[in-house]
């Protein structure tokens, strides 16, 4: 991707984020850019080749940020707690109503979405969850198949608004929650004594 497309695409996807995407026009867009419509049509051509380019981008990232994450050699659940973090702080800066936009007027987007998670971020759930049964964190009867689909499932709910509306709590408030009862669930005893020494010196957990 050329150099001004990626610095359109980057630009975009934070005026999607802060803006929603059902109500930002390509008129709008071109507007947000400070660029001229006929530029914007130069590099995509129509707003759902926009949306598809912008999210593929956001994957990239995730999943550059998720992989220096993992490179630092961190116990399972100090890795975990890491990336739960970093997701905190994207969702908290997402438009509550990308999702609904992607499911109702993009449904190739989140198509690509769902492939993404299924691949990707399936197998990095379950890379940790077996280097968290390894190191003896984890309870050694999970079957991280299993764990990492419940997860997932999970997180299309939190970020769907089925599980709790919008309205009622922001995105990063529901995920922050269900992140603290998930790992308690999955830790062993081992596991849990090192998230409480973890808690004691972090006021933030």
């Amino acid at each position: 991707m050329e150099e001004k497309k990626i610095e359109i695409v980057k630009a975009a996807l934070e005026v999607y984020m802060k803006y929603g995407i059902k109500s930002m026009t390509m008129d709008e867009m071109a507007r947000q850019l400070g660029i001229s419509k006929k530029t914007l049509y130069q590099y995509v051509s129509d707003k759902n080749e926009l949306v598809e380019i912008c999210l593929l981008h956001a994957q990239e990232n995730d999943m550059a940020c998720v992989q220096s994450i993992f490179s630092e050699n961190l116990n399972a659940i100090e890795e975990l707690l890491e990336v739960g973090r970093y997701l905190v702080k994207t969702l908290g800066a997402i438009h509550p109503s990308i999702f609904f936009d992607l499911s109702k007027y993009h449904p190739n987007a989140l198509k690509l979405m769902h492939k993404h998670k299924h691949g990707a971020v399936r197998e990095t759930l379950m890379t940790n969850l077996r280097k968290g049964i390894e190191q003896g964190v984890y309870r050694d009867n999970l079957t991280p198949e299993i764990i990492s689909r419940m997860h997932l499932a999970a997180m299309d709910g939190i970020m769907s608004g089925d599980v709790v509306p919008s309205v009622d709590y922001r995105i990063d408030e529901v995920y922050s929650e269900y992140f603290r009862y998930h790992i308690r669930g999955i830790a062993s005893e081992k596991g849990l004594e090192y998230l409480k020494e973890l808690i004691r010196n972090d006021e933030n957990l």
